[in-house]
């Protein structure tokens, strides 16, 4: 499915006590004001790609989300779902359509897990073979079977997070929206999470927009990333050429005995706390000179020698404040 907004905003209006007045006054009174969460956002998702949607949070990747399920309309500009308004044809968008939301409940509380997802297959109008078949593949997948028989509210966070996305997949969405679903998971279940949205990209082919704050997530699943601040989209490219934004930038880390003398050359350039038996430097690629490392590696007070490329999550904090 694809994915389209053209110069959309967003506004909501809140209402807040007054920071000024008398003790009564700021007690009773409300001042109104109005907060944009999108501020003229121009995006395109082709059908069957694999976006991660990144930001801190109050940059609007719930907002966006909210907008293309159609929960939400926008304030100004146009938000369509293959060429359809989400919001007037939401009914009809829902049957192709899985959203899942950390903060946000889909299965009924009170009912066990398996009952959760029979009310799903009829809602959906899924033919009981295919469900069967379904659901018994991603309840294993995801480890969740002991789990059925449970009511949704007494399962932890990562065993409800799991059911969840189950409940999610079992309609075979052409859209997926994922707004943080690893949040407060422990690795396994993160690794579970992210093994089952690969494999599924690969089978079925949906269209996938992932929020999360782990890059290590987002890598795992995306190939593409769209970085979205103070609701304006900052960056938006393939994850290969966001790491080539890291520049000619490299990292040269040292781990030595204690008493050990840094070596000193023009380009190098010393970063971070300096610290008893590691000492890291910075350099452009290139500019790096041989005898440097040859004189570390027969150096016997150094143990090891490091050369790093900049990581995903730097690179993007360098974004951020280049945004600033």
């Amino acid at each position: 499915m694809r994915v389209q907004m053209d110069a959309v905003r967003r506004s909501y209006h809140v209402r807040r006590r007054p920071e000024t007045g008398s003790r009564l006054a700021r007690l009773v009174r409300r001042e109104r004001s109005e907060v944009e969460a999108l501020r003229g956002i121009d995006l395109r998702i082709e059908a069957g790609e694999s976006v991660g949607y990144i930001g801190l949070n109050g940059a609007g990747k719930s907002t966006t989300m909210k907008l293309i399920s159609g929960i939400l309309t926008p304030t100004a500009g146009r938000v369509t779902v293959d060429g359809r308004d989400p919001h007037r044809e939401r009914r009809r968008l829902s049957a192709e359509l899985g959203y899942l939301a950390a903060q946000r409940a889909s299965l009924w509380w009170d009912l066990p897990v398996k009952d959760s997802y029979e009310l799903i297959r009829r809602v959906y109008g899924i033919e009981p073979a295919l469900f069967r078949r379904r659901s018994e593949e991603l309840v294993g997948r995801l480890d969740i079977g002991k789990h059925l028989n449970t009511p949704v509210r007494e399962l932890s966070l990562g065993n409800r997070t799991r059911a969840e996305l189950v409940g999610t997949l079992l309609h075979a969405p052409k859209l997926l929206l994922l707004d943080e679903p690893t949040i407060g998971l422990d690795i396994f279940a993160r690794e579970a999470i992210c093994g089952l949205l690969k494999d599924i990209r690969e089978t079925d082919g949906p269209t996938i927009m992932m929020a999360s704050h782990d890059l290590r997530d987002v890598e795992a699943v995306c190939d593409r990333i769209v970085m979205i601040d103070a609701g304006r989209l900052v960056h938006d490219g393939k994850i290969s050429e966001l790491r080539g934004l890291g520049g000619g930038t490299r990292r040269l880390v040292i781990h030595h005995a204690e008493g050990h003398t840094p070596p000193s050359a023009p380009g190098l350039v010393p970063i971070g706390a300096a610290a008893r038996t590691v000492t890291t430097f910075e350099y452009a690629q290139g500019n790096l000179p041989p005898e440097v490392l040859s004189a570390l590696f027969s150096d016997p007070l150094v143990d090891d020698v490091q050369l790093e490329a900049p990581g995903l999550e730097q690179i993007i904090k360098s974004l951020y404040r280049k945004a600033d």
